[in-house]
């Protein structure tokens, strides 16, 4: 059969471009370092030594590892990511993610209102040309042109001859790729990478791929240093499961929720919106910077007040990107790999004391059996229940013991590959010293007044402000510490009738030694 010239072209650029992204990885590595250890340590060994105890979320806490993970490689793949702050734009699918980003540019870039197993996760750094790189499943890096990402997404092959009959169908290639990276001059901020996620769907959810996994979507956007939500306005509200998949992401990340698609409603309606979802966000106990709304058609309103509504909150969004975009950036990789491993020391410690509490309630009652000469017949259930016991304190003292080995294991490998590539991380040995961000008090007692259901009347707060008005706050002055016993010898001179000559430092020791074991076990 033959095509005329115009045919022939699109078929041979369509060959091209399906050649070129299937294409298996070149003999030699595609990337500076050799991955294949660190790896090895997270797909298998800390499955396997973790796989029998092991925490409830461990599940959760893993998947978020390997995101984290995946994130590292990223920069490593892409090194303009070095040094960058991660916007992650989340939402559920089709929440006008990507036509966001096309305003933001102000070009149309981005392909929009595609299908969930076509979508790509998208990296969009500032650059001085356009420039396309994705990796494929083979791990080999594919060069396309920016009208390639419209292809790969929406489907390409698709050809009509010149009397319009269709030649060839249109597939898609969106399951072949796992990352797209994009360097474009249209990109306005030096020091920001938006990371465009495929969104979310739940298994049960016609919407749902591999891609839009709810685990996978929940990992990309905990591995990110600040989070755009997207909400539809026509929705009326955040919805239920929004609200439960916000909560499951790291509180740390500063959040700022977008009602999308804002020229759909009212100014009126907006606000009540806004309103609406800022109340059940409240309610719920989620933190967030503000909720505003924005639309990808501003040029289309013709409401002259909510045009000005719109332009309002569009400008306190840029204005927000802006002051994202000014912070110096700091490398949380460690403080994120950290987590998984903090987590499992906190719970083979907690079971490690249980087992342990349990054992000696054993031996005690055996102890008191004997010395009242029970029948040995009796006391035998309760000596196998003492060495079943001992033995699981034993195997968990082991999994505890190799955890802490494959943590130095790990930040060692990690720290080597690093150094090489150029992203910050500690020394394996300041892991242990590396503090996670502390909370505050006061949220802290919120979530635990939510997990417990309880509810304290509001006039509590006002009373406790009142009490502890004039007196001063005391900061990291750790219990048994050296500005404490200076404290404690103050009391003791004001409120004991000793002499200040015959206050002995020993004293102070064993005085603040004691109130230290009494608040560690509070």
């Amino acid at each position: 059969m033959e095509y005329d010239d115009d045919v022939y072209e699109r078929l041979l650029s369509n060959y091209e471009l399906l050649c070129n992204i299937i294409r298996q990885a070149a003999s030699g590595p595609q990337l500076k370092v050799d991955l294949s250890k660190i790896e090895g340590i997270i797909q298998k060994k800390i499955p396997d030594t973790l796989k029998k105890y092991a925490p409830e979320d461990f599940y959760e806490l893993y998947t978020d590892f390997k995101s984290e993970y995946e994130k590292f490689r990223d920069f490593i793949l892409y090194d303009k990511l070095i040094g960058k702050n991660i916007i992650a734009l989340g939402g559920g699918f089709s929440s006008g993610k990507s036509s966001f980003l096309n305003a933001l540019m102000g070009k149309r870039v981005l392909p929009a209102d595609i299908d969930p197993s076509t979508s790509v996760p998208t990296y969009i750094v500032r650059g001085e040309k356009h420039h396309v790189m994705g990796i494929n499943v083979f791990d080999s890096k594919v060069f396309m042109e920016p009208k390639d990402i419209k292809k790969i997404a929406h489907g390409f092959g698709e050809v009509e001859d010149e009397d319009d009959e269709k030649i060839t169908d249109a597939v898609t290639l969106g399951h072949v790729l796992e990352n797209i990276f994009f360097s474009t001059p249209l990109h306005q901020y030096e020091n920001i990478a938006f990371l465009d996620t495929p969104g979310y769907s739940k298994p049960d959810s016609e919407k749902y791929s591999a891609k839009t996994d709810e685990q996978i979507a929940r990992g990309q956007l905990n591995s990110s240093n600040y989070i755009l939500w997207f909400v539809q306005a026509d929705a009326g509200t955040i919805t239920e499961e929004d609200i439960k998949f916000i909560r499951t992401l790291r509180e740390d990340i500063p959040k700022l929720i977008i009602v999308n698609k804002a020229d759909k409603k009212n100014s009126g309606d907006l606000e009540e919106i806004i309103a609406k979802i800022k109340t059940n966000l409240d309610i719920k106990g989620i933190r967030y910077l503000d909720v505003l709304a924005f639309t990808s058609r501003a040029e289309q309103v013709e409401d002259e007040a909510l045009g000005a509504f719109i332009q309002a909150d569009t400008e306190k969004i840029k204005r927000q990107i802006k002051d994202w975009n000014s912070q110096i950036y700091e490398s949380n990789f460690a403080r994120n790999f950290k987590i998984l491993f903090v987590r499992c020391k906190e719970f083979y410690e907690d079971e490690i004391d249980e087992e342990s509490r349990k054992l000696t309630r054993l031996n005690t009652s055996i102890t008191r059996l004997m010395a009242e000469d029970i029948d040995s017949e009796i006391l035998e259930p309760l000596q196998l229940m003492v060495q079943e016991a001992q033995k699981n304190v034993n195997e968990l003292k082991n999994i505890s013991r190799r955890l802490k080995e494959l943590q130095n294991e790990f930040f060692t490998e990690i720290k080597f590959i690093s150094d090489i590539v150029g992203i910050a991380m500690p020394e394996p040995s300041e892991i242990d010293l590396l503090q996670d961000k502390v909370k505050n008090p006061f949220q802290l007692i919120e979530e635990y007044k939510r997990e417990n259901g309880i509810q304290t009347d509001p006039s509590l707060a006002d009373m406790l402000k009142e009490i502890f008005e004039k007196i001063d706050p005391v900061i990291n002055r750790l219990a048994g510490g050296v500005e404490y016993q200076e404290e404690l010898v103050e009391v003791i001179k004001e409120f004991c009738d000793v002499k200040p000559s015959e206050i002995h430092i020993n004293d102070v020791y064993k005085i603040t030694n004691e109130y230290q074991e009494i608040i560690s076990g509070i």
